[in-house]
């Protein structure tokens, strides 16, 4: 099976409801049994589709202070530095870095102690200029929409639709012809060849 179908949506959307919700019930609103949507959850991870599950946390609860909304305006080529160390504080919950360099982070801290907060996350020589806003409510709920899923061949990066899947190994891959299923193959015995020299 190759290509993400309705019933890999449908799992995926429930997963992102509840990442603890099992498989049983899954299987119950999918119309499949348990061990055919775990199969699918593990091919979803094995393709990256699926990078993780994870906890949301209210920070506010654990950081105290307000939800304060902070866009900071930095020199040119320090915004992916800035928003590294950003990711690393404990009062810091979402950063999100633009194309034009503006970096923009979801933070719990008392207003007046943005300074110190900034001042000790990054270096002040990166910014121009930041604000800070208070927050009246914060939704943080990630959802698929409607544009398709797309599935890149890993040997020539075209759209995988009607591909094949091949195990290498302990992986999967996603390919999408047999050209590349020959690429991928020699690729692996070469690697495969060389890691046995050494």
């Amino acid at each position: 099976m190759t290509g993400i179908d309705d019933v890999d949506r449908e799992i995926l959307r429930l997963l992102m409801e509840d990442a603890r919700r099992p498989y049983r019930e899954i299987a119950a609103a999918v119309d499949r049994s348990p061990p055919t949507v775990s199969d699918r959850v593990e091919r979803l991870r094995e393709i990256g589709l699926i990078e993780r599950f994870t906890l949301d946390v209210d920070r506010s609860m654990v950081t105290g202070g307000s939800t304060v909304l902070v866009s900071i305006d930095v020199f040119p080529g320090d915004d992916e530095t800035v928003a590294e160390t950003l990711t690393e504080s404990a009062a810091v919950e979402h950063v999100i870095r633009t194309v034009e360099g503006t970096i923009l982070c979801l933070a719990h801290a008392e207003a007046n102690d943005i300074r110190d907060l900034l001042g000790e996350a990054i270096d002040g020589g990166s910014v121009r200029d930041y604000s800070v806003r208070s927050v009246a409510q914060s939704t943080w709920e990630p959802t698929l929409g409607e544009l398709p899923v797309g599935i890149e061949c890993v040997v020539c990066g075209k759209s995988v639709e009607d591909g094949v899947s091949i195990e290498l190994g302990e992986h999967t891959y996603e390919v999408c012809c047999s050209s590349c299923v020959t690429e991928i193959e020699a690729q692996y015995d070469e690697l495969s060849e060389a890691a046995e020299g050494d």
